[in-house]
């Protein structure tokens, strides 16, 4: 028996390890949702009008919503080969947006910590990021700040707009809180599942399993909190600024798969460590009637 129950939580251990990897894995890394806006662009450029030969057709690519830097760093020599900036036309205001085609969409990766530009896709974007006018990458906002502001935007819809911010803010912190305390507590399972090997075999156990559980159910909490908080961020009002149109790509990627693949590790040792004190004492009781009847 105690050769078995060593083995049960060496292989505990084990899972806790793995989900723990994986866990941080996720924290650790920005690719939880991705956008892959390539297939509308050329839809776009296939229904636009044809440039003059010889001329690249003007693009609008508003540079407000756009992480700008605040100051442009000088380089020596000639500047790199690209559109100037200059010939964007800026936002004008809510009756650009309208249209299918006039919305600023790039292919993009986000964590819980950044999102940032995927480089080597939009050449203009590329531009601008190397000659250092716009951030490849944005820290993910914890604390509330005013959203994009918009010219000619009613009183009502500015209320709503900044509504939708709070609950979007809500819903982040309870994304990184509940999976920071998931990290946190699957820690201090694994420690007592080491114990487990040392000292009171039967009651670290049992502690290190429920440990386990409630990892799980931080971790649970965690994961539908975010994919609410996306379906909500895709819903918002209004729908042509901040929903996606049906041939942008996007989904959820490799990130948000090792925290689910954490959460099945999680599950599984902490079912086997809870439950397996319990069906361990069943049989020794049933082992001691079974004695005691035939004597």
């Amino acid at each position: 028996m105690g050769r078995r129950r060593a083995l049960v939580s060496a292989l505990s251990l084990c899972l806790s390890l793995c989900a723990l990897g994986l866990l941080l894995t996720a924290l650790l890394t920005d690719h939880w949702y991705e956008t892959d806006p390539r297939r509308h662009r050329a839809g776009c450029e296939r229904r636009a009008r044809p440039p003059p030969p010889g001329q690249r057709p003007p693009r609008l690519l508003p540079l407000p919503p756009l992480p700008l830097r605040r100051r442009l760093p000088r380089r020596a020599g000639p500047p790199p080969a690209g559109p100037e900036p200059a010939r964007w036309p800026a936002l004008p205001g809510l009756g650009v947006l309208q249209s299918g085609c006039a919305r600023p969409l790039f292919a993009t990766y986000a964590g819980l910590w950044r999102k940032c530009y995927y480089l080597g896709i939009d050449p203009d974007l590329d531009s601008l990021v190397e000659r250092g006018i716009v951030q490849r990458c944005t820290a993910i906002k914890y604390h509330f700040s005013q959203p994009m502001r918009l010219r000619n935007i009613p009183f009502n819809l500015t209320k709503t707009i900044q509504q939708d911010e709070w609950h979007l803010l809500h819903l982040r912190r309870i994304t990184a809180g509940f999976l920071g305390m998931a990290a946190a507590v699957l820690l201090c399972g694994c420690i007592v599942a080491a114990v487990s090997f040392f000292w009171e075999e039967s009651l670290t156990q049992h502690v290190a399993g429920l440990l386990f559980l409630m990892t799980g159910i931080f971790c649970t909490i965690s994961l539908c909190t975010y994919a609410a908080s996306i379906s909500y961020d895709l819903n918002r009002l209004p729908t042509f600024i901040y929903s996606l149109p049906d041939d942008v790509e996007h989904g959820y990627s490799w990130s948000i798969f090792c925290a689910w693949c954490s959460l099945g590790f999680i599950v599984a040792g902490g079912c086997l460590c809870a439950a397996y004190p319990f069906v361990s004492r069943t049989k020794i009781i049933h082992l001691k009637s079974a004695r005691n009847s035939s004597v």
